[in-house]
């Protein structure tokens, strides 16, 4: 499972699941561009976490993470995602998921 659908099955489990592909339509990429950013201007290696809420306050977000060296130049990978106190992630995902 990538971070993506992760993301998307806890917001339509809080907005529902019309609504929640709608809001996930704006919030994911959101949410991951950001912290794309926040991983970009971190050391390599470097352990960096970032806190997301949404404006009604019912998704509280917490990804971390670290930028490291790969084969093709930098990897953005995501070393946990907590998701209103609960951990979402049982291994290390990239941030985004390769085109392959």
């Amino acid at each position: 499972m990538t971070i993506q659908e992760l993301l998307q099955e806890q917001i339509d489990k809080i907005y529902g699941v019309q609504a929640g592909k709608k809001t996930g339509s704006v919030l994911i990429p959101a949410f991951l561009g950001d912290y794309r950013k926040v991983l970009e201007k971190s050391n390599l290696g470097v352990t960096t976490s970032e806190e997301y809420m949404t404006e009604d306050k019912l998704m509280h977000l917490v990804f971390t993470g670290q930028r490291r060296m790969g084969a093709k130049g930098f990897d953005f990978i995501v070393t946990s995602c907590v998701c209103n106190d609960k951990e979402l992630l049982s291994e290390e995902l990239p941030l985004f998921s390769s085109i392959v």
